[in-house]
């Protein structure tokens, strides 16, 4: 008789619940803990507590109880903290949340690259709260009972947390949630709406994102209310660009090392103003730009760094692969009164397709995506600049680019945390690389 294999049904318990002591943290700011099963990682445990927790899949476990706390453990002050997913280190004393941050750049170096600096410089830090000046919020309309609900998503899950007042916003962004959340339900093309970007430069600024066109009578409400919030509205229909809701709106523009440099609603921009400018001034520390002297700076944006290094005299060629940035670009060094070379090109695809590919090159900085520069960073090599500049938002690919400067014979002199999101494990990191003669 045939043998139909039938596979046995997952078993619907829960995990048994453990206790164990936590030895560390990982990259993730996670308890490591190390059960019957093996390594689990526990959100909000630190090292030295003995916890109970139970097991989730292979590696993923929940808290369930804290049986000796760690001297470094606080009260996380937002009534939020438990169930939204944007913070996830509050529970962490900050002193320690920066230490914790370098010990995984250090970490991941050594892994990777087996590489340490030469100089660990003190991390660059600011205002543990209220530092951000952008956030995206998620919106969801009930229509059968009428109800928005504006806020963050909760850990591993779409399900949008409600929230009024944020400790990580600047004051003038907390400002608008109220009065936004009375508004949106008015909006006839509210089931449209996708989220709300809010943006605070040199004047606050609200993007919309709808699936749908918005009608005149929307655009009266958001007019009344832009006029009342003294704030901006920029929307964003469909597919179409960002515009602005009324056409004589200027142009937004934000600040970077003392120039005015303007922006589109939806670009990139660093959301810690502070420690921003303080990457510009250390950046211009270590590539001591000359007059006359050529240096790249790739991943561009809409000229953070390359504006204060053309101030200085160098010869600046800037690459970003976003159009709309690269003239935003153009258009910034046109009112700084300064000449570059603005180019628009996709960084990780050979560089002997483009125009400029064989200009000479004193010194190079990038300040790439998460993602790194895989590609990039080999280009760069064989072009042997002095000296590299490198800004990171995700320590482990600027660990393994690092390992190809570093096979490139490349030092790796100073290197600095950049604390640009407290209060979670994110990681911003400056690094300066020097070729050996």
């Amino acid at each position: 008789m045939a043998q139909i294999f039938r596979p046995q049904k997952r078993s619907q318990q829960l995990a048994a619940v453990q206790q164990q002591r936590v030895h560390g943290l990982d990259h993730q700011g996670r308890g490591v803990v190390r059960g019957e099963q093996g390594v689990c990682f526990v959100a909000g445990a630190l090292p030295g507590e003995l916890i109970k927790f139970r097991p989730h899949g292979h590696y993923e476990a929940e808290l369930i109880a804290i049986r000796e706390s760690a001297a470094e453990r606080e009260n996380p002050p937002c009534p939020y903290y438990q169930q939204c997913g944007g913070c996830d280190l509050q529970h962490l004393a900050y002193a320690q949340q920066v230490q914790h941050k370098q010990r995984v750049v250090s970490e991941l170096l050594q892994k990777f690259a087996q590489l340490q600096p030469q100089i660990w410089l003190p991390a660059l830090t600011a205002e543990p709260w209220h530092y951000r000046r952008r956030t995206r919020l998620a919106v969801h309309w009930d229509g059968k009972q009428r109800r928005l609900t504006l806020g963050y998503r909760s850990r591993s899950s779409k399900t949008i947390v409600a929230v009024s007042n944020c400790l990580t916003l600047q004051p003038q962004l907390n400002q608008v949630l109220q009065p936004l959340q009375q508004l949106l339900p008015r909006l006839k093309a509210i089931r449209g709406l996708g989220h709300i970007e809010l943006i605070a430069a040199e004047q606050t600024l609200l993007l919309a994102r709808f699936t749908c066109a918005v009608g005149d009578s929307d655009r009266a409400l958001l007019q009344q209310f832009a006029a009342q919030q003294l704030l901006q509205i920029w929307l964003q229909c469909a597919e179409q660009a960002p515009q602005p809701l009324l056409a004589e709106q200027s142009l937004p523009m934000y600040r970077s090392a003392g120039a005015l440099l303007n922006f589109l609603p939806g670009d990139f921009l660093q959301v810690n103003p502070v420690l921003s400018e303080a990457m510009v001034s250390q950046a211009l520390a270590w590539l001591q730009p000359q007059p006359g002297e050529a240096i790249m700076d790739l991943y561009a944006g809409s000229g953070h760094f390359s504006i204060p290094l053309a101030q200085a005299g160098a010869l600046v060629t800037a690459v970003e692969g976003v159009p709309s940035m690269v003239q935003m670009l153009q258009r910034n060094a046109f009112n700084a009164g300064v000449t570059l070379e603005a180019e628009c090109a996709n960084l990780e695809q050979p560089w002997q397709q483009f125009r400029w590919h064989s200009q000479a090159l004193n010194k190079v900085l990038l300040d790439p995506a998460r993602a790194g520069a895989a590609s990039a960073i080999h280009e760069i090599v064989q072009r042997r600049p002095q000296r590299v500049v490198y800004v990171s938002c995700a320590p482990d690919t600027f660990a393994r680019d690092a390992a190809v400067l570093k096979q490139g014979g490349y030092q790796l002199r100073e290197i600095a945390v950049v604390d640009m999101f407290p209060q979670t494990h994110h990681i911003e990191t400056m690094a300066w690389f020097e070729r050996e003669q």
